[in-house]
């Protein structure tokens, strides 16, 4: 089909927009001069007359006139501007970075660095003020309604962006990287711009009538031949990276016809020949060379000086100190400059111990406003995207030329909360050092920094910290109740079908009578509902529902998960991500014939039309779809209503701006439940306000006033008695791990050479770490076993842990599975597929959970022929159910139709790869075959 084109008359009436970030000014890095430049012709690029996809309206960019400084760039800011973009953009959504980028030692986790970022001596979270380009860009993009998303990033390690490129099944999706992956690059020229945008300008803009149009697939090759001649730093070849899901789309349209001079005989680089602008429109940003563009003021610098200029630079082997190296710089690797050189080892000595100091490396001039206090706001994973829209109006308000506050919003399983909070001075002092399987508790490297404020979904996950926190955690962290800030409570949303009749389970009452009138078939023979509800130790809300049906006395917790549990979804973290399967009804048939157990704010979006210009779809879901059938609130009496209490969380030691703190943590608090702005978002999101402990009447702009919920919701919360206690929750976890019995889990490691040569078989994260990590939810009733893939004497393995019943004492076998070496043979994959499943299956008695977990970088499954494929599918899926996880330790092994995804899919397992994290996925995967604690 043709390539994707804003400007055709079908797409020309679609919002488009591109999101343009330089950032050319640093507080601890080394300033980027030329980036200011290269923003400049971004945007020529994009806009130019008879070659632009966009119109300068549809531009936002950043610095942009009103900015936090002169030329800084916030954080918050750029990822706010990309979330807007990513709800409100249906066309083309361009999204382009210029700046520093950095990974971590182990070449994963690209983060983009802003003008307050710097690295610190954290080896789990080492990076501040930045943006993670997997947790946070990639996470936000492929949520997009846009036609088309087009990424190019303009940075070192831009490459390492690949190993985290996982756009969403149907979505259209491009990116453009500088370079390959682990490639630094030169900083480039302040008067010219950096040398890859100096070339894609080139290209984008000189398209004469005759040139062919740019598309994406198409500047990828010509961006290559360009930059051919050019080397990135320390030698190494400069060949920009891409990665492209969907078809195509057009970035420049080719210029209609021109005189001889413009075709190419006359001076190069003139505004003129680049798409006919003859004069630069006035931006507010600094001009290259730090002096102020003028309104007017006509483009100088010949592209063809400036090319010349990086060549010669590249081949010199020099380049300034703007390059930022990795945290852990690859042994061998020689610095091309002295100063470059220095910020190297202060990077390594603030990462791995050393003096533990972090070293301001600026040497600009005082940039104005001193840094915001930063608050680090921890919430449950139902409440967060509500929190975080309040967050950005709490920073939006009027306060003056410098902000004074910025606002960190993030979240974590509500049990790893718990732990965390139950064992506080690790996460002020994590140990030295984890086992060998990495089985300890780390707050920061599980949850993220040190929280300023606490909000918990319920009041009662509190009780649970306070009820088992030892003497020392309770000085070490201090929680102090401020009051709840919004309301909404659980409800058992029905499928609002037309014609069913009224029933009497529609009126409050207890949890598991709601369930039981949903899932037996009514009189008059119609179909019982299939129950769903998130995964209990991911949000409060789903955990106390399961409290609910666990305290009826002639139930068993096995029962009720048997009752909601469906391998056509498996279970989703969240209450909206519960619903966004849902809405997917290509990926299950469940879309109208499930009730789920959700908070009534979430329910209530899903039930909004898509956005038509009618005030009800405001705040609907991007995932939401029209076919999805709408939902009916039943209100359980014994689930307690969802209260959001605000904790402020004090530290031992954290003396440093103690009071300036507490007197903004107050200020926060005070805003969200008391300021018209912040009722204002809870309420356009469903929640219910009032005073403390008093929900109110929805108000009118609530969606649960919306037509749309006319019906499905009761204005008027229905009275409860919830009988939890903290006692009562804490044993449901328990029982919840415990529910399904014993189970049988059996890893499959492909141990061979390549798993060394591709540096994925052993150290954190890699192959064997993962295997004895995850071994924490494996119980002492479980029975388990780790086989290597390569052939024993004997067998079509070798066994590091022989298939049984584990020792009390889960040292030695994590030991053994560290001990494992890799083989100088080829890894039996499909023979040790086939003989997994038949031990798994051989000597069991009654439905026995099952779980094959297959461990390999693919390199010897890549090959397989379709035939044996298809024939071990078979396999799997014949006789007692085995769910089988694949991890993928190489990009690209879990795409659709090979074996992995294969395996998965036909037997309600995963496949996990680069994108996922695989040490918290993997052991949440085995958690629920096995018994044992999995945090």
């Amino acid at each position: 089909m043709p390539p994707y084109n804003a400007r055709s008359p079908q797409n020309r009436a679609k919002t488009h927009r591109a999101v343009l970030i330089g950032v050319d000014s640093y507080t601890h890095e080394p300033d980027l001069p030329a980036v200011a430049h290269s923003l400049r012709l971004m945007e020529e690029a994009l806009t130019a007359e008879g070659t632009g996809v966009l119109d300068p309206g549809e531009l936002l960019i950043l610095p942009g006139p009103a900015g936090v400084g002169p030329g800084t760039v916030d954080p918050l800011e750029a990822l706010r501007e990309i979330r807007n973009a990513r709800e409100q953009v249906d066309g083309l959504l361009i999204v382009y970075f210029a700046g520093h980028g950095l990974v971590r030692a182990d070449g994963t986790d690209l983060h983009l660095l802003f003008s307050p970022s710097r690295v610190i001596a954290d080896r789990h979270h080492p990076f501040v003020d930045a943006l993670s380009w997997r947790e946070q860009i990639m996470a936000e993009l492929r949520l997009a309604r846009a036609d088309w998303v087009v990424v190019v990033l303009d940075c070192c390690f831009a490459g390492n962006a690949r190993l985290d490129f996982h756009p969403e099944e149907q979505q259209n999706f491009a990116l453009l990287m500088a370079a390959e992956q682990g490639v630094e690059i030169p900083p480039g020229d302040a008067a010219t711009g950096t040398d890859f945008t100096v070339g894609l300008h080139r290209l984008l803009t000189r398209r004469t009538w005759a040139s062919k149009p740019a598309t994406f697939t198409r500047l990828v090759g010509e961006i290559r031949e360009a930059m051919a001649p050019l080397k990135a730093v320390d030698d190494h070849r400069w060949i920009p990276g891409e990665r492209r899901h969907g078809d195509d789309v057009l970035l420049a349209i080719p210029g209609r016809k021109r005189g001889r001079e413009s075709e190419g005989n006359g001076p190069a680089g003139t505004a003129h020949e680049t798409g006919g602008r003859s004069k630069h429109e006035p931006t507010g940003r600094e001009g290259a060379g730090g002096t102020p563009a003028q309104p007017g003021e006509s483009e100088t610098g010949s592209e063809a000086e400036a090319r010349s200029a990086g060549a010669t630079r590249a081949e010199s082997g020099t380049h300034a100190a703007g390059t930022a190296q990795a945290v852990d710089p690859a042994p061998g690797r020689r610095p091309s400059s002295r100063r470059h050189r220095a910020l190297c080892a202060a990077l390594a000595l603030v990462c791995f111990g050393g003096a533990g100091v972090l070293l301001s490396l600026a040497d600009g001039p005082d940039r104005g406003c001193a840094p915001p206090l930063e608050l680090r706001v921890l919430v449950d994973p139902d409440i967060r995207p509500t929190v975080q829209k309040a967050a950005d109006v709490y920073l939006d308000r009027d306060v003056g030329d410098c902000r004074a506050v910025g606002i960190s919003v993030y979240t974590g399983n509500s049990t790893d909360v718990v732990d965390a909070f139950q064992a506080a001075p690790l996460w002020q002092a994590p140990p030295a050092s984890c086992p060998p399987s990495g089985d300890c508790l780390l707050p920061q490297r599980d949850l993220g920094a040190q929280p300023d404020v606490w909000i918990p979904a319920a009041s009662i996950t509190s009780l649970r910290v306070l009820a088992e926190q030892s003497a020392a955690a309770g000085t070490a962290a201090k929680l102090d109740s401020l009051g709840s800030v919004a309301y909404t409570p659980m409800v058992l949303a029905v499928p609002a079908e037309a014609g069913r009749k009224p029933d009497p389970a529609d009126r409050p009452a207890p949890l598991a009578d709601l369930v039981a009138g949903v899932r037996d078939a009514g009189a008059d023979g119609t179909e019982p509902y299939q129950v769903l509800r998130p995964d209990p130790e991911g949000g409060d809300g789903a955990l106390l529902s399961t409290t609910a049906l666990y305290g009826t006395d002639d139930r068993r917790p096995t029962d009720v998960e048997a009752v909601l549990t469906d391998d056509r979804l498996p279970p989703q973290p969240t209450a909206r991500d519960l619903m966004c399967g849902l809405a997917d009804g290509s990926r299950n048939e469940l879309e109208d014939r499930a009730a789920v157990l959700i908070p009534e704010q979430t329910m209530a979006l899903f039930n909004l039309p898509s956005a038509s210009g009618e005030a009800d779809a405001v705040g609907r879901p991007a995932c939401a779809s029209d076919v999805l059938e709408h939902r009916a609130a039943r209100y359980p009496t014994d689930v307690p209503v969802l209260d959001l209490p605000f904790f402020r969380v004090t530290w031992s030691g954290a003396d440093r701006d103690a009071a300036a703190r507490e007197q903004v943590v107050r200020d926060f608090y005070d805003w969200l439940a008391e300021d018209p702005e912040a009722r204002a978002v809870f309420v356009r999101d469903g929640f219910r306000t009032g005073a403390s402990g008093k929900p109110s009447l929805p108000a009118a702009a609530s969606p649960l006033t919306a037509k749309a919920n006319e019906g499905a919701v009761s204005l008027l919360l229905p009275p409860s008695n919830p009988p939890t206690s903290a006692s009562e929750v804490t044993e449901t976890l328990r029982d919840y791990r415990q529910a399904l019995g014993p189970g049988r889990v059996l890893y499959l490691l492909d141990d061979s050479t390549s798993m060394e040569d591709n540096r994925v078989w052993s150290g954190p994260g890699r192959a064997k770490d993962l295997v004895a990590r995850s071994t924490a939810s494996i119980g002492p009733d479980d029975t388990f076993g780790v086989w290597g893939l390569s052939p024993g004497d004997a067998a079509n393995h070798t066994e590091p842990v022989p298939f049984g019943r584990p020792d009390p004492d889960p040292g030695p076998a994590r030991e053994a599975i560290g001990r494992a070496p890799a083989v100088n043979k080829n890894a039996r994959v499909l023979d040790g597929l086939r003989d997994g499943l038949s031990e798994l299956r051989s000597g069991q008695e009654g439905p026995v959970p099952l779980l094959l977990v297959l461990v390999t970088d693919d390199e010897d499954s890549a090959d397989l022929r379709g035939e044996d494929v298809r024939a071990l599918v078979e396999t799997a899926t014949e006789g007692p159910p085995v769910r089988v996880v694949t991890v993928s330790l190489r990009g690209g092994g879990c795409a659709p139709g090979l074996l992995n995804h294969r395996l998965a899919e036909a037997t309600g397992g995963r496949c996990l790869d680069a994108a996922d994290d695989l040490a918290t996925e993997l052991t949440a995967e085995v958690a629920k075959t096995g018994t044992g604690d999995a945090r």
